[in-house]
């Protein structure tokens, strides 16, 4: 897998969980209840995580000279768009904080829930065998 394709993938992945936890928070802002808000704002980045996961792969090639596969590289694509993840840094980033206060163990639990769910859609996603071979320029006389 490319260091192109885990740069989209970071991007992609922290994007779009900015905009679904932005949305749980201003459709349950009225409801006063932090519990909904958790709960819908995991449910919805976990949805995202997923769908973007899968479209982003798509486009990847199961061309790995080192034959490693892709599994280290959504790993640290997943790691990473994790740590780029605002709510992340105060501890609020998924359902950690229903179990107990926002620190370093929400953080952990949260790692292992975002990057557990960017590994298994990724993974489950059908890679293009081989890079389609270019085809030699040439010029022909007559044209």
């Amino acid at each position: 897998m490319q260091t192109r394709l885990v740069v989209r993938l970071v991007l992609t992945l922290t994007l779009g969980a900015v905009v679904a936890w932005m949305a749980a928070v201003l459709v349950t802002l009225p409801a006063a209840s932090p519990s909904a808000t958790v709960v819908l704002r995991t449910l919805l980045c976990l949805l995202v995580l997923t769908l973007l996961t899968r479209i982003v792969m798509r486009g990847a090639y199961d061309d790995d000279a080192a034959g490693r596969g892709v599994l280290p590289h959504l790993a640290l694509a997943g790691v990473l768009a994790y740590a780029a993840f605002p709510a992340t840094w105060v501890g609020r980033a998924l359902v950690g904080q229903l179990v107990v206060d926002p620190g370093p163990a929400t953080v952990a639990i949260d790692l292992v829930l975002w990057v557990g769910v960017v590994l298994v859609a990724g993974l489950t996603t059908d890679l293009r065998e081989r890079r389609p071979e270019r085809a030699p320029y040439s010029l022909e006389a007559g044209e």
